[in-house]
C-alpha cells in the first residue's frame, strides 16, 4: 500500500447536474503524486461517463445502496396505481413510502458495513459532495472515527434538513467545510470555525465557443440573425422556469412583429425520481399562454456546450437563493451575457450592469425588461459576455478551484 492519502470521494450525482460535474473537474485537477482518490458512486452513468473520457476512472466503486436520491421509485408502474381514483392516489403514496423507506435501509446497510469499505481500500478521509453524500458520509465516519469534509453545493430549504445538517457539522469527526458561496455558508449556525467558501470552477478550456460547434440552430432552422434565449438545469419547481415564461410573455408581447425574430429556449428535463411532471407543465403553461411558436424544448441533453453555442443571451430564472449555480459560470465562459435575480450564489458569479442583469427575486417583470434590452442591444451583449468570460478565467478557474480543495484535504490528513 502507498503512503499517500487515500480519499474516498462519495457523489450520488450520476447524472447532470452541477455537483457531479464540479467533481469531476476535481478529480481532474488533483495532484495524484500527493494523494489518492476513490470514488463511490450508485451506479455508471453520465458522470462515470466523464471520468472515463478524461481517462481518469480509477478506484471508482459502485454500490446500489446508495440511491441517486431518497425518492428513486423501487417499484414500476402499475394497473392499481395508474388511475385517477382514490384509490389509486393511496396506492401511488403507498409505493412512494415504501420506496423511500427502503432507500433509508439501503443507506443504513451501506454505513454500517462502511467498515469493511473502508478498510479493504485504506481510507484515511471521505469527501462528501452532495447533501445526501454529506450525512452518509457523517455517520461513516463516525462508526469509522475517519475524519469527514463535507462540499456544501445546497442551502436547506426545510427547517427538517437545515436542523440534521447543522447538528452533524458539529459532529467532531466533521473536521472541514468546503461552502460554494458566502450564501451557503450563512445556513450554518454551528461548526462555523470550520467553513471554507471556494466558489466551484470551471475549465475554460472545455467550454470555448471557438472549439464548440452550435446544433440548436441547424436543429431547428433558426437563421443567424435569430435572437436565441436560452436556459439550461434541471427542470424542477424551484428552479423558476414559470417565472422565464413568464417574462418571455411579456417581452415577446412587447416586441410585437419583432417576435419572430426571437426564440425562447430551455434545455433539460425533470428527474425521473420527481412524482410531477414538471417539463410537461411547462409545455402546458406555454400552449395556454399562446407561444408555442415562441418556444424549444429540447430535453435532456448529455452536454449542453452545442447549445451554449447558439444562445445569445442565458437566462437563470431562479428565484430561491440558489447555491452557486453551475449554469451560470458555463454561460459566461460561452461569452454570454446572463440575466438572473438577485439572489444566493448568483450575486457572487454575476458582476450585476458588467455581465449581465440581475433583479430583485419573483419579478418576471423586471427579468423580461433585462431580456429585453439585451435582446434590442447586440453591442451589449458582446460586451457583457466577453466581461463573463474574462471574470471566469480569472476567478472560477477549474485548476486553481482543485488546487484550492486539495490543499484543504491535505491539510486535515496532516493533523491525523
Amino acid at each position: 500500500m502507498d503512503s499517500l492519502p487515500r480519499v474516498l470521494f462519495i457523489n450520488h450525482s450520476i447524472r447532470d447536474g452541477g455537483p457531479g460535474k464540479s467533481l469531476f473537474y476535481l478529480l481532474k485537477f488533483l495532484d495524484r503524486t500527493k494523494l489518492t482518490p476513490y470514488v463511490l458512486i450508485p451506479k455508471d452513468d453520465v458522470f462515470s461517463d466523464w471520468l472515463r473520457s478524461a481517462g481518469i476512472y480509477e478506484n471508482v466503486i459502485t454500490d446500489q445502496r446508495f440511491p441517486e436520491n431518497l425518492k428513486r421509485p423501487r417499484f414500476g408502474a402499475s394497473e392499481a396505481g395508474s388511475g385517477s381514483g382514490i384509490f389509486s392516489i393511496y396506492y401511488d403514496k403507498l409505493l412512494h413510502f415504501l420506496s423511500v423507506l427502503l432507500n433509508i435501509l439501503d443507506l443504513l446497510s451501506l454505513v454500517v458495513t462502511s467498515p469493511l469499505l473502508l478498510k479493504r481500500n485504506g481510507i484515511n478521509v471521505i469527501y462528501c459532495n452532495g447533501t445526501q453524500a454529506k450525512v452518509v458520509g457523517a455517520l461513516m465516519g463516525l462508526i469509522n472515527w475517519c475524519p469527514v469534509i463535507w462540499h456544501v453545493r445546497n442551502i436547506q430549504q426545510t427547517r427538517l434538513l437545515s436542523a440534521l445538517i447543522n447538528n452533524l457539522a458539529r459532529l467532531p469527526v466533521v473536521r472541514r467545510i468546503i461552502c460554494v458561496s458566502g450564501a451557503t455558508s450563512d445556513q450554518f449556525r454551528r461548526g462555523r470555525e470550520k467553513l471554507v467558501v471556494i466558489h466551484n470552477g470551471i475549465d475554460v478550456g472545455d467550454y470555448d465557443p471557438a472549439t464548440t460547434t452550435g446544433e440548436i440552430r441547424s436543429a431547428y432552422g433558426l437563421t443567424d440573425g435569430t435572437v436565441v434565449v436560452g436556459s439550461t438545469g434541471r427542470i424542477v419547481p424551484r428552479k423558476g422556469y414559470e417565472l422565464f415564461i413568464e417574462a418571455a410573455g411579456i417581452a415577446l408581447g412587447e416586441l410585437g412583429e419583432r417576435r419572430k425574430e426571437v426564440k425562447f429556449v430551455i434545455v433539460g428535463d425533470t428527474p425521473y425520481f420527481f412524482r410531477e411532471d414538471h417539463l410537461g407543465k411547462l409545455k402546458k403553461m406555454v400552449m395556454d399562454a399562446g407561444l408555442r411558436d415562441s418556444f424549444i424544448f429540447t430535453g435532456f441533453k448529455k452536454d449542453v456546450r452545442p447549445c451554449l453555442k447558439d444562445f445569445d443571451i442565458f437566462v437563470i430564472p431562479s428565484s430561491y437563493p440558489d447555491p452557486f449555480p453551475r449554469s451560470v459560470i458555463e454561460a459566461m465562459s460561452f461569452g454570454l451575457p446572463v440575466v438572473g435575480f438577485r439572489a444566493g450564489g448568483i450575486v457572487e458569479s454575476v458582476d450585476d450592469g458588467v455581465t449581465g442583469i440581475l433583479s430583485e427575486p419573483g419579478n418576471s417583470r423586471k427579468m423580461a425588461d433585462a431580456v429585453l434590452r439585451l435582446i434590442a442591444d447586440k453591442g451589449l451583449r458582446e460586451s457583457m459576455g466577453r466581461a463573463g468570460r474574462e471574470r471566469v478565467k480569472e476567478r472560477f478557474s477549474a485548476q486553481a478551484v482543485a488546487l484550492k480543495i486539495e490543499g484543504n484535504i491535505l491539510e486535515v490528513c496532516s493533523r491525523e
